[in-house]
């Protein structure tokens, strides 16, 4: 099993007063602009509602107040060490990956495991965000 190291760059932090806003928690600062095909028949207002606070709640409180998602660190995982899941790959793997994001003195990990039947995982991915996920497949 290889292991490779990357750096991620470019990340501006949050403002502490956003990451201790518990309204700000549920909303989702890093996601893409409200896509023109979303739910065209609703309200402006539901569909920007639905985009930024529904569909991901909890995202800016993973991304950025568990999550680093807004800070500058080193990832060190298996190969290729962005991978959150061996089923993502293509082709489709099964099997474990993990990393360890090295952001100054912390060290946070990272596991997750991709089988026929289930997939898993706990952590801080290679991107920064924090999560937990458990899901059984039922047989074909």
């Amino acid at each position: 099993m290889e292991t490779e190291e990357k750096s991620v760059t470019g990340r501006r932090p949050k403002s502490l007063s956003k990451k201790l806003n518990p309204v700000w928690w549920f909303g989702n600062e890093g996601e893409e602009q409200l896509a023109h095909w979303y739910q065209p028949c609703w309200p402006d207002w539901r569909r920007h509602l639905y985009w930024y606070f529904f569909r991901n709640p909890l995202q800016n409180f993973r991304a950025y107040v568990v999550g680093v998602n807004d800070r500058n660190y080193q990832v060190v995982g298996r190969t290729p060490v962005m991978t959150v899941q061996r089923n993502d790959l293509r082709p489709v793997e099964t099997g474990w990956q993990w990393s360890v994001i090295k952001l100054s003195v912390f060290r946070l990990p990272f596991v997750s495991y991709s089988g026929k039947r289930v997939v898993w995982y706990v952590g801080w991915q290679p991107s920064g965000f924090f999560g937990l996920k458990f899901n059984l497949h039922t047989r074909d």
